[in-house]
């Protein structure tokens, strides 16, 4: 059950959204970045090749979930065609082509077969189906990878830019903004919790990774980082052991991870019940919804700092609100986003 001390948090998040701030919460400053949508526009992916896109694309293939999750976050839901079948947990998502073929991997034909107007492509989409996709005629952005809250923000902009979205987009990518605002000021000159995040078989997430560097925004210190692991690699148990980190994270699609020995069994983690279970769509996908995910970290870890912090900015806080029909903004995405900490849990 949620401690008192998030209770609080919550019901301090839902009085600022009932008074009009942007998202959960607002930033001091709570300035707003404004993206140009002309086209026909030239962008250069991470490819290296210019993209030219002549007019506002009308149907949109997304080849990743991150990139179909951005689409619905920016209100621009409407315009995607396709997504993978990893996309599919996204309300409405039903009507959509699926788009992946055996083994959840990128069906070329499928998407030459939908016509779109633009293809969007993750970095984990292999370079091959890019190039034949293009070859096939389309236009394809080719995303870089993102390793951090700030990236995010980035590629959110971006995306409503190249989708003819900025006006969505940009109230997003505030949101965020605002968001880690809080967050960064509550962490400051905190003591930072150990943490690990395990995948199953006992990899986890080093540095250069996304989830590394949302366990850092959020005030944590990632013990597989500490330990030099880069990337995504299996850790010993002599470094669980030696490093006892004091929360463990898993996420929801493999929450019985933990491996059943004393290397684990005696970290004060397990020891002390603070196994933190979060929602995979979230954490895993370097897409908007991962702020709810370090929001509720920070909370975590940091209860009084950011409870402290939330009340402090937000009493500073000018925030001019601009209506947009894009769905996912104003008192139902905040709430929808209050709603987001059921999916963070400590585990019974």
């Amino acid at each position: 059950m949620p401690s008192s001390r998030k209770l609080l948090a919550v019901a301090m998040a839902l009085v600022l959204v009932t008074t009009g701030a942007v998202g959960v919460m607002g930033s001091v400053t709570a300035q707003s970045e404004t993206t140009d949508c002309s086209f026909p526009l030239t962008v250069t992916d991470a490819t290296g090749e210019e993209v030219e896109i002549e007019e506002p694309p009308e149907s949109v293939v997304t080849l990743a979930p991150s990139a179909a999750q951005t689409m619905w976050e920016i209100g621009a839901q409407e315009q995607v065609v396709g997504i993978s079948d990893r996309g599919t947990y996204l309300e409405g998502a039903d009507d959509k082509t699926i788009v992946s073929g055996e083994e959840g991997f990128v069906s070329t034909e499928t998407v030459i077969a939908e016509e779109p107007d633009l293809v969007l492509a993750p970095d984990i989409i292999n370079d091959d189906k890019v190039t034949q996709l293009r070859e096939a005629g389309l236009t394809v952005y080719n995303f870089d990878a993102a390793t951090s809250m700030e990236d995010i923000v980035e590629k959110t902009r971006l995306t409503g830019q190249i989708t003819n979205s900025c006006e969505g987009a940009d109230a997003r990518a505030d949101e965020m903004e605002n968001s880690l605002e809080i967050v960064r000021t509550a962490v400051e000159g905190e003591d930072r919790p150990t943490v690990l995040y395990l995948l199953g078989g006992e990899f986890t997430a080093g540095s250069g990774t996304f989830i590394n560097g949302v366990i850092e925004t959020a005030g944590g210190t990632n013990i597989a980082a500490e330990a030099g692991i880069e990337g995504y690699a299996q850790i010993s148990r002599e470094v669980v052991a030696n490093e006892s980190p004091e929360y463990l994270v898993v996420s929801n699609e493999a929450p019985e991870v933990v491996p059943n020995a004393p290397a684990y069994n005696n970290t004060d983690a397990v020891q002390n019940d603070q196994i933190i279970t979060v929602n995979a769509n979230y954490l895993n996908q370097p897409a908007p919804r991962t702020i709810q995910v370090v929001e509720d970290f920070a909370s975590e870890w940091h209860p009084d700092a950011y409870e402290s912090a939330a009340a402090s900015l937000s009493e500073d806080t000018t925030v001019t609100t601009t209506a947009t029909d894009a769905p996912g903004f104003g008192m139902i995405t905040a709430l929808l986003a209050l709603v987001g900490t059921v999916f963070l849990t400590r585990r019974d």
